[in-house]
Parts: structure tokens; sequence; C-alpha cells
């Protein structure tokens, strides 16, 4: 939501933003069904799956889903900071699985180490921090609680219920030892982040930006492992935002089949 915002305001030129929130900008719906469709935003590439963490006291987690959330009613949990990307995701998933955060939790409006924090020093029962992974917030959370807490799984169905509508979240597989004393893999989901560009950036700066962070992955990769999910052949996967014109002009250099609805930029 604020990146956007930014965006909108011309404060910023480039942000990363949630497949969710890209997917409400253009069809002004959501968050933006009184502002309109955002004619302003347009994309450069897909990043890597921003994937959901929810995790909770392993004594709530009986069935090892997220069902398990409904034994957290009156309990503290952490759902992201007011107005972030993080809050909105979680609200539109919550809300899927039938769930009103204000009525089934004691809502805390967190950052992720803060969650973290919260959590380890039993403030809050559970929290909900969406991410590349391994997620910083998480590592330290589970190398201080370990089997004290649990990340919750998604079953097809529950799947389903918490894309609402849209077709963004998939299956994704915390494999284990993603996190500390983490013995098997997690059966969650992932939703797309992007690269997102205000339309009224100069062509030409929005291509050497593409092709430079295309032709430089090793160098990123090293940096941070998400970045490792970033490909020139998913650029483009779930895209939901139109191709700034200088990007789609280095794709179509490279040989890459651009939908059609994605050249609308």
């Amino acid at each position: 939501g604020e990146n956007l915002k930014l965006l909108r305001e011309s404060q910023v030129q480039f942000a990363i933003l949630q497949g969710l929130w890209g997917a409400h900008a253009k069809a002004g719906t959501g968050p933006f069904a009184e502002a309109g469709p955002q004619a302003h935003l347009r994309g450069i590439s897909m990043l890597w799956p921003n994937v959901e963490h929810f995790i909770v006291r392993s004594e709530y987690a009986a069935s090892g889903t997220v069902a398990d959330l409904a034994a957290l009613a009156g309990k503290g949990f952490s759902i992201g900071k007011r107005n972030s990307g993080t809050e909105g995701s979680n609200r539109h998933i919550l809300a899927g699985l039938g769930l009103d955060p204000e009525a089934m939790f004691d809502l805390a409006f967190l950052g992720y180490g803060p969650s973290a924090d919260a959590l380890i020093n039993g403030k809050i029962a559970g929290m909900s921090t969406p991410a590349g992974p391994p997620v910083s917030a998480v590592t330290r959370a589970f190398a201080a609680l370990g089997e004290d807490i649990t990340i919750l799984s998604f079953t097809p169905g529950e799947i389903a219920r918490a894309n609402a509508g849209f077709d963004l979240w998939t299956p994704y597989t915390l494999a284990a030892g993603t996190y500390p004393g983490q013995e098997t893999g997690v059966g969650t989901i992932a939703q797309p982040n992007f690269l997102g560009v205000r339309a009224d950036v100069d062509d030409e700066a929005v291509y050497q930006i593409t092709k430079s962070m295309h032709e430089n992955l090793p160098f990123l990769n090293n940096i941070h492992k998400a970045t490792r999910a970033i490909s020139l052949e998913s650029a483009l996967s779930g895209l939901p935002v139109p191709l700034h014109p200088g990007a789609a002009r280095y794709y179509q250099e490279q040989g890459l089949d651009i939908p059609g609805a994605l050249l609308g930029g």
C-alpha cells in the first residue's frame, strides 16, 4: 500500500510490489475502489515469490494447517504494520478463510523483527511474515523457540479459499532446513512480487535497468538467496500490470513471447 502511494505521488519512480496490490491497482478494486485504476503503474519484471509464513505457538497447531488459526481466538496475532502490503495480503487471505481478524484475534500491527520479538517473549501467539525465504525474523524466532512454534501449511481447498477470486497464490514448499530445527518441508503458498515503475519514467532508463538486472543475476544471488528465483524465463509469469515500454524492448530483444495484455504500456 505505502509503495503504491509513493509511486502515485511521484515520491519514487520504482518500487517492489506484491502481486495482489498490483492486481487491485490495475483493476481499481479493493483499496483502490474509490480512487479507481492506477493508470500510472507499469511493470518491469517478476522478482521472487512472496512466501506466506503463518506461524503459531505449537500448542495451537493441532492439524498443522491454517485451520488452526481458529484456535487463536482472543490471542495476540501480528498481522503486519498498518496499511502495509503485509497487512493487506493477510486480510485478503484471512477473509478468504472465513476469519475476521478484528473479531478473531487481539491484533498487533508490528513489523517483522518486532513480531518475532513479541512471539519469542510470549506477547503474541502467532504472526504472519510473508517474504522470500529465508526470512531473518523467522530464522531468529526458530533459533529461539525451536519446536515451540510451527509454520502452518495449506490444503488445496484452503489455497482456493485464500485466493478469494484471484489467481495469485500457488503452492510453495519450504524445504526442510530452511529454518533452524525445521526437519520437514512445509506446504505453504506464495504470491509473486514484481518490480513496478511509473509509466512516465524514460524508456531508455527502464531498458538499461531491466538489462542490468537480468544480466547481473549472479551478483544479486550473492546478496540474498531470494533473488535466485529471478530469471529471464519467469520475468513475465503472472505479471499483473502492463510492461513499461523500456522493459518490453529488452524482453523482445531476448526473444521472449510477450502476451498482448502486457503490451498496453
